[in-house]
């Protein structure tokens, strides 16, 4: 089937539902093609029986005034605000996270304390240092080699699967941008400091029913003769010259194909390249076959008590047990779970087609159940577990390996030789956003289809990993 010529939206998550609202107010006409069931992307809102959990647990925070408000008009009065309280679990001790110095020297003793203050010293005052090329550089001239090695690399490793040494600086740089051992300090003895780290905000903004609402409000705004289509993930992308003319997609009672005006694409750049008919140039292709992304499993266990923690995440250092991250949802808002019950969200940090990936739910479950158990984190818990869902998402985190960036800028100008499409959030530009930079590529991804000229690549540049070619 052909169907009318019409404009393209990939994708219903954030970006690409923040793109239809805005062209929802033009008199441009579009379908957005989703390839999953739901809107959302991994911002969604699971429901399973009375309960609801995020996968991983999303917060809204920005320091985008017109996003903020953006969020704020969409959501109105169904909004919190969400005290932040994140815990580490390091050799069976909770530590505060951001780490404070008296925490540090009450939970680890005064000589490793010591340690942590000297090596970090050592950094300081070391002259004509080279740029720091891997993570693990750039976390030890920022903290020191102690606090690297106690704070950052089981855990990193732990979500990345790959030593900290093959990670590039710049996923430090944009995702803990703004934080140091000076940082911590200043922060421990002068609560009122100007600036938080970006990444460690204390405070942020949870709609009371889950992140996936923002989503579903979005799609609310689609109307006729726009549409919305499910389980309808793309297949290929046809092109002549400079102009994408048609996406073809796939249905479960047949696929289609729709001729199109313009494409605004959030699915993954390197699933984008490689749907391209004809295939671009081999060195294109090679280059998306080297990005890579980390996947996740979530396991949620429900349990007949009010609350099981008092975090908003619990971040878990430890190798012996394999979930990275735990999150309580009704720590972020009341409504997430009956009064007598909560639940628990249990990230596993894999690659897709992996142990853990391809493990029975039933086996993840166990698995879970035994290392919360190992954890301490609630000993009551374990025996009033009622319930529990175990949902996988693939390519959940784009990965920053080093020499990534010379691959996706190689990507980069090629895809901008198209004249009617662009390139929308996490996936689409293969950029480690958070919510509110989605939204914001999503809008001016729309506003450039109107007639704007905005660079979406160039949202949440404060690391500029981009405009500089350090790998």
């Amino acid at each position: 089937m052909t169907d009318k010529k019409v404009g393209v939206i990939i994708g219903a998550g954030p970006a690409g539902l923040s793109a239809a609202e805005t062209l929802s107010k033009s008199d441009r006409r579009f379908t957005v093609l989703e390839a999953s069931d739901h809107t959302g992307g991994i911002s969604a809102t699971i429901r399973h029986n009375d309960f609801l959990f995020d996968l991983g647990g999303h917060r809204f925070f920005t320091k985008n005034s017109e996003i903020d408000r953006y969020v704020s008009n969409l959501l109105g009065n169904a909004l919190v605000s969400v005290d932040r309280s994140s815990k580490i679990l390091l050799n069976g001790r909770l530590f505060d996270y951001p780490l404070r110095p008296v925490n540090a020297i009450f939970g680890l003793g005064p000589l490793t304390a010591a340690d942590i203050i000297f090596n970090y010293l050592i950094e300081r005052f070391k002259f004509n240092r080279p740029a720091p090329r891997s993570l693990e550089d750039w976390v030890i001239s920022q903290f020191g080699k102690t606090l690297y090695r106690l704070f950052f690399k089981t855990y990193t490793e732990k979500v990345w699967g790959i030593p900290c040494s093959r990670i590039s600086a710049e996923w430090g740089v944009q995702r803990i941008k703004g934080l140091s051992l000076r940082t911590a300090l200043i922060d421990a003895f002068w609560k009122k400091r100007k600036k938080d780290a970006a990444s460690l905000v204390k405070h942020f903004t949870y709609p009371s029913k889950g992140i996936g609402v923002i989503c579903e409000k979005l799609a609310e705004t689609i109307c006729e003769p726009n549409s919305l289509l499910f389980n309808a993930p793309v297949k290929e992308v046809f092109h002549e010259g400079n102009t994408i003319q048609a996406i073809g997609y796939g249905r479960p009672e047949g696929g289609g194909k729709i001729e199109t005006d313009f494409v605004i694409s959030s699915m993954p750049i390197t699933d984008l390249i490689l749907s391209l008919r004809p295939l671009p140039p081999g060195e294109i292709v090679e280059a998306a076959r080297w990005l890579k992304y980390r996947d996740l499993v979530c396991v949620a266990l429900m349990f007949e008590m009010p609350f099981v923690t008092d975090q908003t995440w619990i971040y878990v250092h430890d190798p012996a047990i394999d979930f990275g991250r735990l999150h309580e949802p009704k720590n972020w808002s009341i409504h997430m779970a009956p009064p007598d019950k909560s639940c628990v969200v249990f990230e596993y940090f894999c690659n897709e087609g992996d142990s853990v990936w391809n493990a029975s739910d039933e086996k993840l479950f166990e698995q879970t159940r035994r290392d919360f158990e190992k954890s301490a984190i609630s000993p009551k818990a374990i025996s009033r577990i009622v319930d529990y869902r175990v949902v996988r998402t693939s390519k959940t985190y784009p990965l920053y390996e080093i020499g990534f960036s010379r691959h996706l800028l190689k990507i980069r100008d090629y895809l901008r030789g198209f004249t009617n499409l662009q390139l929308v959030g996490r996936y689409g530009t293969y950029k480690y956003n958070n919510l509110d930079h989605s939204l914001e590529t999503g809008i001016k991804g729309a506003q450039n289809i109107l007639g704007a000229n905005h660079d979406t690549f160039m949202v949440n540049i404060e690391d500029d990993y981009l405009e500089k070619k350090k790998d």
